[in-house]
């Protein structure tokens, strides 16, 4: 039988270590790990490029073109899926960066809408013998200053919201979509991003009691009863197991031409959400007997 567990709030704050003296953001950007490959997000200082998209003030006709461009990337897709799509790369886009940054300690030393703009790219893709073409989006920080964070989900709390709070505002307007099922995209992000970066340093369960804390707080838009982490091991190898975000908001994949719920989406149940996460675990060790 699958062990299923729920983080829960710990009573203490998490802690990050900081380091006396703060690199530049020059310095730290070349040493982000690459853990999306082609998809992860390319981190800049200095003025924003033309093609850029400001946060503080967003351009409705950059930002129609970013929406096309997710449309017509899935058969079927709709205003709402595009919407979905683009708020969910974007905010995983500011969220991994952010949240590799307060893994080490960091934070830009200013995170205002003004100071933060994003560009997109194209991106390769190869899977299961596959290869196509997708988007990316990268951050251009207005400063080039980084500062100690020793409190990184009050920075992450804080930081999200104000930032993407333009973003979101036109996208309710734009593609019918409530502020909630947008908001809960973009904390799906956050928690996402967090245990990403949190695996590849050895530290995940101190990044998702990070994620608990700013998803938990009921002041906030990010706030999710359903988002979590679930660890899930392997009936006949214990020792094989792993732990895994499960969604609160739905990128309305499924809504496409051939589409379906995502293995994590809210609207899946639990039990063919945990078989599609144990054959993944078996595909991943070689137990699938291909």
């Amino acid at each position: 039988m699958i062990r299923l567990e729920r983080t829960e709030a710990r009573s203490r704050s998490t802690a990050i270590r900081v380091d006396a003296a703060c690199p530049d953001v020059a310095t730290v950007a070349a040493r982000l790990p690459r853990l999306r490959d082609a998809f992860s997000a390319r981190l800049h200082a200095g003025p924003a490029p033309g093609e850029a998209l400001r946060l503080d003030a967003p351009d409705a006709a950059l930002l129609e073109a970013w929406l096309a461009a997710e449309m017509q990337a899935q058969d079927g897709a709709d205003d709402k899926l595009a919407a979905a799509y683009l708020l969910g790369r974007i905010a995983f886009a500011v969220s991994e960066v952010l949240a590799a940054l307060a893994l080490q300690g960091l934070q830009p030393a200013r995170l205002a809408p003004d100071a933060v703009a994003l560009t997109a790219r194209r991106a390769a893709w190869h899977l299961d013998g596959q290869s196509g073409e997708g988007r990316a989006y990268d951050i251009v920080l207005a400063g080039s200053d980084l500062v100690p964070c020793g409190a990184p989900a009050a920075m992450l709390g804080a930081a999200l919201p104000e930032l993407l709070a333009p973003l979101v505002l036109y996208l309710i307007g734009r593609s019918g979509l409530s502020r909630g099922a947008l908001w809960r995209l973009v904390g799906d992000a956050l928690s996402g991003a967090l245990l990403m970066q949190g695996k590849h340093v050895g530290r995940e369960e101190e990044a998702m009691e990070i994620a608990h804390a700013v998803l938990r707080d009921r002041q906030s838009p990010l706030y999710s009863r359903q988002t979590g982490y679930f660890r899930i091991d392997l009936p006949e190898r214990p020792d094989i197991a792993e732990w895994f975000r499960v969604r609160g908001g739905c990128c309305r994949y499924y809504t496409t031409e051939g589409g379906a719920y995502c293995s994590t989406c809210v609207l899946r149940d639990p039990e063919s959400r945990e078989a599609l996460l144990r054959a993944h675990l078996r595909r991943k060790h070689g137990l699938d007997g291909t």
